[in-house]
């Protein structure tokens, strides 16, 4: 019995020590903006941010726009304020990049 308590202690431990964080939403602006590559290993979409940011340890000058359901269209060339998640992609030409996952944009003036 004392042996299941043990584990039992220990497995709860773990499971807080490991437990993933949630993912942090960011509100970045730019301009969204239209973009294909070779190979298709691309969402459509970019944001080309008003000035250089830092995210997670990374700089960015522009970032691809994972849009899920979102209607882009309406937003391309059009400054905006979008607001989401960073999250990785991974192709088997460019490896690892990072997108924004969007949850929310507007266009702004």
């Amino acid at each position: 019995m004392k042996y299941l308590i043990a584990f039992m202690c220990i497995a709860l431990f773990a499971t807080f020590a490991f437990a993933d964080k949630a993912p942090e939403e960011l509100q970045l602006s730019g301009k969204v903006r239209q973009v294909m590559a070779i190979g298709g290993e691309t969402t459509g979409w970019a944001l080309v941010l008003d000035f250089e940011t830092a995210v997670g340890g990374k700089i960015f000058k522009e970032i691809e726009l994972d849009p899920g359901d979102t209607n882009m269209r309406q937003y391309k060339g059009e400054r905006a304020l979008v607001t989401g998640t960073l999250k990785e992609k991974t192709g088997i030409e460019r490896g690892k990049y990072t997108v924004l996952q969007v949850k929310s944009i507007k266009k702004v003036e």
